[in-house]
């Protein structure tokens, strides 16, 4: 009778751990609705909400209804530092017709992200701790550059930088920024 009442009492224990739902961790936590944004805002893959290295957060969802281009990056990558002087062009020339360019570092500190902008004369925000949503947006290394359009879908992808990706990259720009 007792080994009946224990067995019965594990079940019990197993169907009701499972029935219950989980908690929240931190990927459910980094899709919430940002405080400052529509909470009409649909969140797809490229989706990130990240710490900018200039303090606070950079959330995508605030730049919602605005094409974005998305570096991914490191501090001492050789093609990150040779791509970043052309994004910064960019960036100067395209920010005021409504483009948004973010860095992402893939690296854990702030750090790394504030010496590559002084470095390079950075003036985008860059955020950093990147690592996981590079992952998301499936890149193999660095440099890799993403223009997502206005609803932030990938519109175009660049693995690694070389001079010959700059006229296609504004090509991507301007096509992006004509689109409504």
């Amino acid at each position: 009778m007792r080994r009946s009442i224990l067995a019965l009492t594990a079940v019990l224990f197993v169907l009701a751990a499972c029935g219950r739902k989980e908690q929240p961790g931190a990927g459910a936590e980094n899709r919430a609705a940002p405080e400052n944004s529509s909470a009409a805002y649909a969140k797809k893959d490229t989706y990130f909400k990240l710490p900018n290295a200039a303090g606070g957060d950079i959330d995508l969802a605030s730049y919602s209804g605005k094409p974005v281009l998305v570096m991914f990056f490191t501090e001492t990558c050789p093609y990150c530092r040779k791509a970043a002087p052309f994004i910064q062009k960019v960036s100067a020339s395209y920010t005021q017709k409504g483009l948004v360019v973010l860095g992402i570092c893939i690296q854990d500190s702030p750090q790394a992200a504030l010496n590559f902008a002084a470095d390079l004369g950075v003036t985008f925000p860059l955020a950093y701790k990147g690592k996981e949503i590079s992952r998301n947006y499936r890149t193999q290394g660095v440099p890799y550059i993403y223009l997502l359009t206005r609803g932030h879908e990938i519109y175009d992808v660049w693995e690694g930088y070389d001079e010959q990706y700059d006229a296609p990259i504004l090509k991507a720009v301007e096509t992006v920024l004509a689109k409504k």
